[in-house]
Order: structure tokens, then C-alpha cells, then sequence
């Protein structure tokens, strides 16, 4: 099923509108650099597809016990880090969405603290968690592939600073590639 969809994926109208697209300092604040500075490629297209098969194969490997460990006290479970995945990115899609259109209004910030309060990520099994992790990034994708230079290039106020499509769209990247550095430094160690 997900093959069919990620064929045609593949295929996004304006998918080449992101060559070349990686974001400027100005376009995004200071606290993302972290994230941003992880992603090196042309084509965030490519490393968001690319991305998606790097964690369903990590996740899709992960024995089910595996999703109730934390590796300190205090600490989100492989679960909850799975989660918090998933909504960021739904998060920063919406954003993204938002600016592209030529949103005027500021849009509010995530407490991921207190998003982590209300979840029933415990309840879930890591394969519920994964489909709905290649839900959203399927839809990234199509939102992002089928954006033009002009909607790239958009810019409005989020958690109360200016950032651009391009730079969320490279925040989604980074994002999710901070959680892997850490899952695999920390959660995959035994």
C-alpha cells in the first residue's frame, strides 16, 4: 500500500522547484540551527522520502518491548520520542500550509512538555505509531512537492519569530533526524 502511494509521490508536480532551495540564517530563528545544519542536501524532497524509509525500516526492525523504554528516569519512552515525532511534523506541515497560503496572523507555539501530558502514546503499539508517522510524512510531501518558487519563498510569524516555507520545510528534516541521533546514541544501545 505505502509503496503505491511513495511511487506516486515520486512524481510531484513542482517537485524541482526545490533544487537548490537550502534555507538562509535570516529565514528562520536562532534555535533551529541545530536542526537545520543536520540536513545537507538540494532537494529536501528527496531527504524527506528518503527519511521516511529510514525510519520505518528503524522502527519496523524495533522488537515491541522496545516501545516502553526510556533510557534514563525523567526521559520519554521510545513510544513518546515516536510520538513527539508525529506531531512536531504535523505541527510544522500546518505551518508550512499556512505561509505558503499567506497567513497574516501569527501562529502559536508548542509546549511539547505539556503536548506529551495529553497523548495516549503508551497505549499504542510502535506499528500504530509508525502508520501514522508514514501518514504524515506522506502528506509533507505531497504539500511540500506540489509548492512553487513564490510559496517556497513565503515567510509569516511562528512561536513568535519570522520563518520561511523552506526553512520549515528543513526544520521537518532536522527535527526528525535529532530524534534518530538520539535514538540510536541512546534507546538502541543494548
Amino acid at each position: 500500500f505505502f509503496r503505491i502511494l511513495l511511487i506516486q509521490t515520486t512524481f510531484g508536480v513542482l517537485m524541482t522547484e526545490w533544487e537548490n532551495e537550502y534555507p538562509s540564517t535570516a529565514e528562520y530563528a536562532d534555535f533551529y540551527n541545530g536542526y537545520v545544519e543536520l540536513v545537507n542536501t538540494s532537494n529536501i524532497i528527496n531527504a524527506l522520502k528518503s527519511q521516511m524509509h529510514e525510519v520505518y525500516t528503524l522502527v519496523h526492525s524495533l522488537p515491541i518491548e522496545k516501545g516502553d523504554f526510556a533510557y534514563d528516569v525523567g526521559k520519554w519512552t521510545l513510544k513518546e520520542v515516536i510520538g513527539h515525532i508525529i506531531e512536531t511534523e504535523r505541527l510544522f506541515s500546518y505551518r508550512a500550509f499556512s505561509i505558503s497560503r499567506g497567513e497574516k496572523n501569527e501562529l502559536p507555539s508548542m509546549d511539547q512538555d505539556q503536548y506529551m501530558k495529553n497523548n495516549l502514546y503508551q497505549e499504542r503499539t510502535l506499528v500504530d505509531l509508525l502508520n501514522e508517522f508514514l501518514a504524515v510524512r506522506i502528506s509533507t510531501i505531497h504539500l511540500l512537492s506540489n509548492m512553487n518558487k513564490r510559496m517556497i519563498s513565503k515567510k509569516g510569524i511562528a512561536s513568535g519569530f519570522e520563518v520561511s516555507v523552506r526553512a520549515l520545510s528543513y526544520i521537518i528534516v532536522g527535527h526528525v533526524m535529532h530524534h534518530l541521533n538520539i535514538i540510536n546514541g541512546k534507546y538502541l544501545l543494548d
